[in-house]
């Protein structure tokens, strides 16, 4: 096995995918801003020390005394020991993998009620590539799903104590997936798909600030439905590819994020952060070859709402310096081993960081954030891959070890 990791894009799905770990659970990533990596979130949209309030809870954009732009990058190295069994071979694949998430967000402070903001971030990214000839390649050999959020919104303060946002999302995705395709018609088969998308988010946000010490928020991201169309090629041997259109269907869930801050004193802050995604929404997943059904997939899936909690602490240690520290625990949307498929071996996380940031004059702060992950030991007693009208694919079994480091640098500029 070559590599495989959940890395820098998307909000879709994960078809023959097999990435084990990045930062949150499912296939999304957290990584928009590396002020808040150092607390592991916690405070996400209400700690008011960067320009990211846009991707996580737009009210949020109101507590920026200046207009600002900030531009980061989160640096993913994760390491995967993978015992698999397929087809009565067994085989031992180690995965070391490095990838970034990028973001950039900037803010224009209207007046003193109403602040605009933009943002190009990446809410979700899986990604795979397995040897060609891998034991499970049915299951899948090169998968990469990238795409970014285009981001735009206002923040009004309502009263001297409400916030409300709101941001519109336009999301572009790009999907390739190459597979082996057992079939009684072509053989032994080299599958291959390409497709792209434009789809449409909307997010929504309030915050209530009980004192100038003490506030938290709650934003609600709605759900994104996925129809990506592009084509499908097959090779068998060498015989020239046939190609093919296709089109994949799949839901991207609804996400509500509940965040607070409380100032204890002057030299310490505490933060929090609870977010429920709607998994459910997740049932199945199908790419339909629109000229030979025959070689459509479907893979379904019963993943379950659920929480994402964490908490954190910035230390103000001087003017110019500001220390942080964060624990966080993500909750895996896949129910059991027998329900976790080779596809997507999500499981459990727990998630510590810490961090700092400089500000070196009036105007530029530099950002650094660290973030280890644990997952528990779990494995994969089944597979569902399907694909329609042809015999199923050999279950494969599997067992993972896998843990991940995440550093994020950036830079605020405030104008």
């Amino acid at each position: 096995m070559k590599r495989f990791s959940k890395i820098s894009t998307l909000a879709l799905t994960g078809i023959c995918l097999s990435s084990a770990a990045a930062n949150a659970a499912g296939w999304q990533l957290n990584d928009y801003s590396m002020t808040g990596l150092g607390r592991a979130y916690a405070g996400a949209g209400v700690a008011g020390d960067d320009y990211s309030a846009l991707a996580y809870n737009p009210a949020g954009m109101t507590l920026a005394e200046t207009s600002g732009a900030q531009i980061g990058a989160a640096l993913i190295y994760e390491h995967s020991d993978v015992k698999a069994v397929y087809g009565g071979r067994a085989d031992d694949l180690n995965a070391d993998i490095i990838n970034k998430v990028p973001n950039l967000f900037a803010q224009y402070r209207i007046n003193d009620r109403v602040t605009a903001g933009f943002g190009i971030y990446v809410p979700f990214g899986l990604s795979i590539e397995y040897d060609r000839d891998w034991l499970g390649s049915d299951h899948g050999i090169h998968s990469e799903l990238t795409g970014i959020d285009y981001s735009a919104g206002v923040a009004v303060k309502a009263t001297d104590k409400l916030s409300l946002g709101f941001t519109a999302i336009a999301r572009r995705a790009e999907i390739t997936l190459t597979s082996t395709t057992p079939h009684p018609v072509f053989g032994k088969g080299y599958n291959r798909f390409e497709m792209t998308d434009w789809s449409s988010v909307l997010h929504f946000g309030a915050m209530y600030e009980i004192n100038k010490d003490s506030r938290f928020g709650v934003s609600y991201r709605t759900r994104s439905q996925q129809a990506v169309k592009g084509r499908s090629s097959i090779m068998n041997g060498t015989a020239a590819a046939r190609e093919f259109t296709a089109k994949l269907t799949t839901d991207a869930p609804e996400q509500v994020l509940i965040s607070g801050y409380h100032k204890l004193n002057d030299k310490v802050a505490l933060t929090g952060l609870a977010k429920w995604t709607r998994w459910t929404r997740f049932r199945s997943l199908s790419i339909a070859n629109m000229q030979y059904p025959a070689l459509s997939v479907e893979v379904s899936q019963r993943w379950k709402n659920v929480w994402n909690l964490a908490v954190g602490a910035d230390y103000f240690y001087s003017d110019k310096l500001t220390l942080r520290a964060g624990v966080g625990f993500d909750k895996t949307p896949v129910p059991n081993n027998r329900e976790r498929t080779a596809s997507i071996p999500d499981n459990d996380r727990w998630e510590f960081s810490v961090g700092a940031s400089y500000k070196a004059d009036g105007n530029l702060t530099y950002d650094i954030g660290y973030m280890f992950l644990y997952l528990p030991h779990y494995s994969v007693l089944n597979d569902r891959h399907n694909l329609a009208g042809t015999p199923a694919v050999a279950p494969i079994t599997a067992k993972y070890q896998t843990t991940a480091h995440v550093l994020g640098l950036q830079v605020q500029y405030a104008f």
